[in-house]
């Protein structure tokens, strides 16, 4: 329901349901927008290159295979 809608009445159980709702919605798509934001400039950045673990002697030729 929206204001738009016919059925709208102003009443407060209608607001109060309507801003948790779009508080809900907006918490939702802001977190979704920070994870598709950080995901772009972490791709733009270039990886390090990883230093082999001594303990771990086949990651010393994990970019051969």
């Amino acid at each position: 329901m929206t204001p738009l809608s016919f059925e709208w009445q102003w009443n407060i159980d209608y607001l109060i349901f309507m801003g948790l709702l779009y508080l809900a919605l907006g918490i939702v798509g802001c977190g979704i927008l920070y994870a598709v934001l950080k995901t772009w400039v972490d791709l733009g950045r270039r990886e390090k290159e990883e230093e082999a673990s001594p303990d771990l002697s086949y990651r010393s030729r994990y970019r051969e295979y």
